[in-house]
């Protein structure tokens, strides 16, 4: 018996340094070892109904039993903005009042997609050029540094201003006085570094929205700004205005309208020493 269990000793033990070799130059070698599943291993994963049922998409509200599919989803989709369903849901007011109001937003919503910012323009004029055109063509007036005349439109829109680029022309001051300028407009005058006068004065559109946009536009170079007959613009707007370093003189309306405008106004000189801000002479009803 003995001598058995030496004979299977010996018989077994080249079969075990032949597989501590194996092993050893695996790991010499770095390569990771593979391990292939038995047929009778892999077994098939199967879905319960309940599951099945959640890897369904949602079905849409009309769908479900119990719904009223409206006709009017043939004027509108599921992805149509909130405008177009307000629209819908809102009454039709054929009022005169109502008519005028209709009109005046179709004319204002017009107004805004025709002072959409242009790409194309700019890279055709250049900024200052591009910027100019947009001013003067919608009644605005410019004018430019080494030039003492404004350049603004006739009675028939006509105006002399170059058509393609010209590294020579710097713009130093725009008068949008009057002009129906919207805060989508204001993107057109991005790139402007010169700007040193600025008159706002009359623009019923401007709010502490354009104001934020217009101090970081012309942070850097603006030494006068006129926001007269602004009625939008509100303190909120006004301390804003310290972004401007070179912003010499300010005009308002009145800045006693409020305390918190008047403490704004103060603020805002303590800030910039060098500001003066002016208002028109305020007048007192004594009847």
């Amino acid at each position: 018996m003995l001598n058995l269990y030496k004979n299977i000793r010996i018989s077994h033990q080249p079969v075990l340094k032949q597989c501590i070799c194996k092993l050893s130059s695996d790991r010499d070698t770095n390569s990771p070892r593979k391990i292939i599943p038995q047929d009778d291993e892999v077994m098939p994963r199967v879905y319960d109904k309940k599951e099945i049922d959640k890897l369904k998409w949602r079905t849409p509200w009309h769908q479900k039993e119990g719904e009223h599919y409206s006709f009017l989803r043939t004027f509108y989709k599921e992805d149509s903005k909130r405008r177009l369903l307000q629209r819908l849901q809102t009454p039709i007011d054929l009022s005169p009042s109502g008519i005028k109001k209709w009109w005046a937003n179709k004319t204002e919503l017009k107004e805004i997609i025709l002072q959409s910012y242009i790409p194309e323009r700019n890279q055709t004029l250049g900024n200052e050029l591009a910027a100019a055109h947009f001013i003067v063509h919608r009644g605005g007036a410019i004018k430019f540094f080494d030039e003492d005349v404004w350049i603004k439109a006739n009675e028939m829109n006509e105006y002399t201003l170059p058509r393609f680029f010209d590294e020579d022309k710097f713009l130093q001051a725009i008068d949008c006085a009057d002009m129906k300028l919207h805060y989508e407009g204001l993107v057109n005058l991005r790139g402007l570094k010169n700007v040193e006068w600025l008159s706002l004065n009359g623009c019923e559109h401007m709010d502490d929205w354009c104001l934020d946009m217009i101090s970081n536009i012309f942070s850097h170079s603006l030494l006068y700004l006129d926001l007269r007959n602004c009625s939008n613009i509100s303190d909120k707007g006004i301390g804003a205005l310290y972004k401007m370093e070179k912003l010499k003189i300010l005009y308002l309306d009145d800045f006693l309208r409020s305390t918190t405008y008047e403490l704004t106004c103060l603020l805002l000189q303590e800030i910039r020493p060098d500001l003066d801000i002016r208002s028109d002479p305020v007048t007192f009803d004594l009847s």
